[in-house]
């Protein structure tokens, strides 16, 4: 683990947060319609998506709340706790900028959290199965910074990030897939297959862990899943078949069991590039800046910040309140003590 790939990891997420924000909801014909062709640019968010009001190159909730969580963890000396799970995310809702895009599982933990009571219901489901969704797995690759490539260490701190707002299998899963495959990204010596097996690996092991000490929802198996999307993307002929395949089959939506197997198709019709792979995301529709979150900081993590034009982070710290370099610093310091960057 070095600087680069820190900072890869931590720019890829960005980048692709605020270039997904511009298509997200769209399918891919609308895309490509709307913006006149595959978008590989910024875009400013038009008005008919949830990001509508942002500036070209800005960031929501996708990475922002991954990027306090990460300087939480920073100010505890790299060590993740509940304390300061909540402490970010309380945090960050504090910020109106980001707290805009709090989705309804996120927010309820919020509010939960400041002692505000819920509203009585006149129907509770047996199972509430709409709880599977990606507010977890968005914000796992950054913190699999603090790993120092330990697979099971990215998994657990991910657990202890993720359970205060998401604490079920299915979004556990999918949260604990996305942080295993970066800590395996960050390894010198890690091929792309080692990555997309770690992926796998933690799908398993967050759905364990959910159904273990957190709560059982309906969904499919996140694992299997991740294994028939990297199977489409690298049998097809390119990205743009690619995401076409997974779009039909594996989807790109709201819930875990979509975003995150399609993130891993994406991944293996990249070949590891952390721009196509991104790309791919922006333009595969529906959740699309969720989707580019994680392929980006997968990615980036993979390839280091150098895999970027210049430009990206320029402007990412040009229209965000946020300093991507300097808590890639903060973060390799922690690890150079720890013995941690080899």
């Amino acid at each position: 683990m070095n600087y680069d790939k820190i900072l890869g990891c931590l720019l890829g997420a960005a980048a692709g947060d605020a270039m997904g924000a511009a298509t997200e909801t769209r399918n891919r014909e609308q895309i490509e319609e709307y913006f006149g062709g595959y978008v590989k640019k910024f875009f400013t968010p038009p008005e008919d998506t949830f990001a509508h009001g942002c500036e070209k190159g800005q960031i929501t909730d996708d990475f922002s709340i991954a990027y306090l969580n990460c300087c939480e963890i920073v100010k505890n000396g790299g060590v993740a706790t509940e304390d300061v799970a909540k402490k970010a995310l309380l945090k960050w809702y504090d910020v109106p900028q980001f707290s805009r895009f709090a989705g309804p599982t996120t927010k309820a933990a919020i509010h939960t959290m400041m002692g505000q009571q819920k509203k009585e219901t006149t129907f509770t489901p047996a199972v509430d199965n709409g709880k599977g969704t990606n507010g977890a797995a968005m914000k796992a690759s950054p913190l699999a910074l603090f790993s120092g490539g330990n697979v099971d260490q990215a998994i657990e701190d991910t657990l202890i990030m993720c359970r205060v707002t998401h604490n079920n299998n299915v979004a556990l899963s999918g949260a604990c897939a996305v942080a295993a495959a970066t800590a395996a990204a960050l390894k010198k010596e890690s091929k792309l297959e080692d990555i997309i097996k770690a992926g796998v690996y933690g799908a398993v092991k967050g759905d364990e862990a959910g159904r273990r000490d957190g709560k059982e929802i309906c969904g499919p198996s996140i694992a299997k899943r991740i294994q028939k999307a990297v199977e489409i993307g690298m049998t097809s002929r390119g990205m743009k078949e690619a995401i076409c395949g997974i779009e039909d089959y594996i989807g790109s939506g709201l819930m875990a069991a979509e975003a995150v197997p399609a993130v891993f198709g994406i991944i293996a019709a990249s070949g590891g590039s952390a721009l196509e792979g991104i790309f791919g995301a922006v333009n595969i529709g529906d959740d699309t800046d969720t989707v580019a979150t994680m392929v980006g900081g997968i990615l980036g993590a993979w390839e280091g910040a150098k895999a970027f034009p210049e430009e990206y982070l320029t402007i990412i710290h040009e229209h965000n309140p946020i300093d991507l370099k300097k808590l890639a610093g903060q973060i390799w310091e922690l690890a150079e003590r720890e013995g941690k960057n080899v």
